[in-house]
């Protein structure tokens, strides 16, 4: 953005499009403008009533940039800032520091104290989905009758869980 374009491609005159970069990167006040751009800007704003309207807006964005705090930078927060920056950098003969298997895994573990109790739901989820398959009565149908209709009979199970299991008439109720 160094060189005023024209829409032709010359030197000699600055276009709309190199001086609304212009006034995005320096604001609207021309003393802020490089020396070289700021003759061709002034040229420009002199002949377009477009390029004057460009600047009115920059400088009404400028005066509300202008009203707003400074931010408050602490050296606190500077120098961790620098401090993780520089630790992520390689150094040439500086030699990490190894953390110890047993610390790395009490770490990892860590993160899963979110997780275990979505695993506990899901394993009860499971348990529940067993146990209600377990105990609902099988449907099996017949091929026969008139026209291909088959007979819908269900199958009985005990309503305990021992019955259930060990019986083998409810056993081989659960695999038809």
């Amino acid at each position: 953005m160094r060189e005023p374009i024209n829409g032709a491609g010359g030197k000699e005159a600055m276009g709309m499009a190199a001086f609304q970069a212009l006034l995005e990167q320096y604001g609207a006040e021309p003393r802020r403008w490089p020396d070289d751009l700021r003759k061709p800007a002034q040229a420009l704003l002199a002949h377009s009533v477009q390029a004057r309207a460009e600047q009115h807006r920059a400088s009404m964005l400028d005066a509300m940039l202008d009203r707003l705090d400074a931010p408050v930078i602490s050296d606190d927060r500077v120098a961790r800032v620098v401090a993780g920056a520089l630790g992520d950098l390689p150094v040439p003969g500086l030699v990490r520091r190894r953390v110890p298997f047993t610390q790395r895994v009490w770490d990892m573990l860590g993160g899963w104290r979110q997780v275990w109790p979505r695993v506990a739901g899901l394993a009860a989820c499971t348990a529940a989905g067993i146990l209600v398959g377990a105990f609902s009565p099988v449907a099996s149908t017949a091929a026969g009758g008139m026209g291909g209709e088959g007979a819908v009979t269900a199958a009985t199970t005990a309503s305990d869980l021992p019955s259930a299991l060990f019986t083998p008439s409810a056993l081989e109720s659960l695999f038809q």
